[in-house]
């Protein structure tokens, strides 16, 4: 008999230790971080998408930026809360950081420059990401390949004359 009390003392007390410790599968912790190039800006909003993916690219509109000429720059933004699951997905900035790019050799532009002047090309409505972004040096143009992160349209291939930049 008391074996028995002493093995149902031991289950009762590794299943409540068990209970309680796990978070729900929704929530999201606070402080993540996300990176990407910013694809649109609106007011005190930028939508930050990471490099392409076979499915796309990940976008997320990030609130609370201070204003300020974002189109085209690579960011890293880390999150202050919770991250809302919706798609884009959406959060509330809690720091941003320009990445600087590397000088492309030959090119007066450097890429976040490119892809700002691109970026007011195109129609960005449905969330584009990056597919690539290359400098061709013979023809003195940057050749800048975007996707549509939300439809399966294909391609879209813009080409930005090098030359000095202002903004």
């Amino acid at each position: 008999m008391k074996k028995w009390g002493l093995l149902l003392l031991l289950l009762i007390v590794g299943c409540s230790s068990q209970e309680g410790t796990e978070e729900p599968a929704d929530k999201q912790p606070d402080n993540d971080t996300f990176s990407g190039y910013v694809m649109d800006q609106q007011e005190n909003s930028i939508l930050v998408v990471d490099k392409i993916e076979n499915n796309g690219g990940s976008p997320i509109w990030i609130t609370g930026v201070e204003k300020d000429m974002w189109l085209g720059k690579f960011v890293e933004v880390t999150i202050d809360g919770p991250v809302a699951e919706s798609y884009p997905m959406q959060a509330e900035a809690g720091e941003v950081s320009v990445q600087e790019p590397e000088d492309t050799e030959g090119a007066d532009l450097n890429e976040n420059q490119a892809l700002a002047s691109a970026l007011s090309e195109v129609d960005r409505g449905n969330a584009l990401a990056v597919e690539s972004m290359t400098y061709d040096k013979d023809q003195d143009q940057w050749v800048i390949k975007m996707r549509s992160t939300v439809t399966e349209s294909g391609t879209e291939k813009v080409m930005v004359p090098d030359r000095n930049f202002e903004g």
